[in-house]
């Protein structure tokens, strides 16, 4: 077996997220599914409700798959800052603080 590291640890985590989506695309598409046969047989309706159940099962498995991979690039964008620009961000001219330095200081003109 495998020892577990830093870079199985990642591709273990990659793995699972992917098998997570997959049951949750597979779970949406046989809920809907089952209620809108479900729902032509109440009403008695065949196929009508069926395939309508089929296609939201499809859109729900397919906005959950969208939804989850737009989530990491909208976490990783830095909201914007009260003054209007995203924060930490400096103008080009003006050095930024080295280690050590109090960011809340002005750095002097060379």
């Amino acid at each position: 077996m495998a020892r577990l590291d830093a870079g199985n640890s990642s591709a273990l985590k990659t793995l699972g997220s992917v098998g997570t989506l997959g049951l949750e695309m597979a779970a949406y598409l046989l809920i809907f599914t089952k209620g809108g046969q479900w729902l032509d047989s109440r009403f008695d309706i065949a196929p009508i409700l069926e395939r309508v159940g089929v296609g939201i099962g499809i859109f729900a498995g397919f906005y959950t798959i969208w939804k989850r991979t737009r989530s990491p690039r909208a976490e990783a964008t830095p909201e914007l800052d009260r003054e209007g620009g995203a924060p930490g961000v400096t103008d080009p001219g003006v050095e930024p603080p080295r280690n050590g330095d109090d960011p809340n200081t002005s750095l002097e003109s060379s």
